[in-house]
């Protein structure tokens, strides 16, 4: 179903303290409003969403309305009220609405610190809305990753308008910084405990969702600093060597992590084998990294193939000083090489994707977050 690829739509790139998509919120009057903060790994964003409420009780005509970020992320700061106090106010600042409900959802980055420390932010996090009359903190917690990438799906789907037909499969795998989803329509799998059902829209849904905490694009990242083929050449390691890079020989080496220590083929090729998937959709780091220079792909598609030929030609291969010039100012060109080869290693190596399969992404003109599948879930 190859026209799917041209409905897509994407991650929102945002900056710090920086509003985006910026909509005409009169729309609040006339709609039903409510604001979703993800606070992930490397920063926190607030979505405003509007939307209608059909006679199941489930949202419908869901709009973004308006969207910023804040960075660092919040699992980084320093778990006292001025720092928090600081944060919040710096993320909800200029909002053009008042009175609206507020979940406060935190994903991987929060999940990799100990219970007592989350504990100790969301008292903070409480703490703060509690002198706000702006906002009614409805739930504040950190969620998890099988509830991330079921948001996700159906995000997605929601987009495609899939909820509400059978007659496509749509796989969604979500690239975070300290964590990945993949989820995907299954059937006959009771008693599998990374399988959930529900029903929406008056249709039942089974899916099987599972995320791997560990192995989002900054986590894999900080493991193979001092690995000489996943940099550009010339790239100085942190073991003071130049790199030679070689995104194939790359890929080998994260494969390793993916299956040798995560097991990720053992875990989801028999499912995906048991239940093919018709398209598969990427969000998050992927899909930024499949529309930033020098990577070229059209129709909003792309195969692990060319991402990985890319790569090699165009990053790994290329000296660091001449790319340094070509690209300037991008904070992430350090890991152009690595990453193509991480995202080749998890989807072909670990969920089995054959390397000339179609993978869709989405457009960054249409703003696409897991955020709106909790319209969707919340109220559904």
């Amino acid at each position: 179903m190859r026209n799917l690829g041209i409905r897509l739509f994407c991650f929102l790139a945002c900056f710090l303290s920086v509003t985006v998509n910026a909509a005409n919120l009169a729309q609040c009057k006339q709609h039903q409003c409510l604001a979703v903060v993800d606070a992930g790994s490397t920063g926190s964003r607030l979505h405003i969403y509007s939307y209608d409420l059909d006679e199941t009780k489930t949202a419908i005509n869901i709009n973004e309305l308006w969207s910023k970020k804040v960075k660092p992320g919040l699992a980084t700061l320093e778990a006292n009220q001025t720092s928090i106090n600081t944060y919040l106010s710096s993320l909800f600042s200029n909002v053009p609405e008042d009175n609206l409900s507020v979940y406060f959802y935190s994903t991987a980055g929060m999940r990799l610190l100990p219970q007592p420390k989350q504990k100790q932010i969301y008292n903070l996090i409480q703490s703060w809305f509690s002198s706000q009359s702006r906002w009614q903190l409805l739930s504040a917690k950190t969620i998890t990753g099988n509830d991330e990438g079921l948001y996700g799906w159906l995000a997605v789907n929601y987009k495609l308008g899939t909820l509400k037909s059978n007659n496509t499969s749509i796989g969604v795998m979500d690239m975070g910084g300290a964590s990945v989803q993949v989820v995907l329509p299954v059937k006959n799998m009771e008693g599998n405990t990374d399988v959930k059902q529900f029903e929406l829209y008056g249709r039942p849904i089974q899916l099987f969702i599972h995320s791997f905490l560990g192995l989002g694009q900054t986590e894999v990242t900080h493991q193979f600093l001092d690995t000489d083929s996943c940099f550009s050449e010339e790239y100085v390691l942190p073991k003071g060597t130049n790199a030679k890079g070689d995104a194939y020989a790359c890929a080998r080496e994260v494969s390793n992590l993916m299956n040798a220590v995560h097991r990720v083929n053992h875990i989801v090729q028999p499912v995906i084998e048991a239940n093919p998937v018709t398209n598969w959709f990427v969000m998050g780091g992927m899909a930024e990294l499949a529309q930033t220079k020098p990577f070229q792909f059209s129709n909003y598609q792309y195969t692990n193939q060319a991402l990985i030929e890319q790569a090699n030609s165009q990053v790994c291969q290329q000296s660091w000083s001449n790319l340094n010039q070509k690209y300037p100012n991008n904070e992430y060109l350090y890991g152009y090489c690595l990453f193509p080869a991480y995202y080749y290693a998890l989807m072909v190596d670990g969920y089995g994707l054959q390397p000339q399969q179609t993978v869709n992404y989405i457009p960054s003109n249409q703003g696409n977050d897991w955020t709106l599948g909790v319209v969707l879930h919340r109220l559904g």
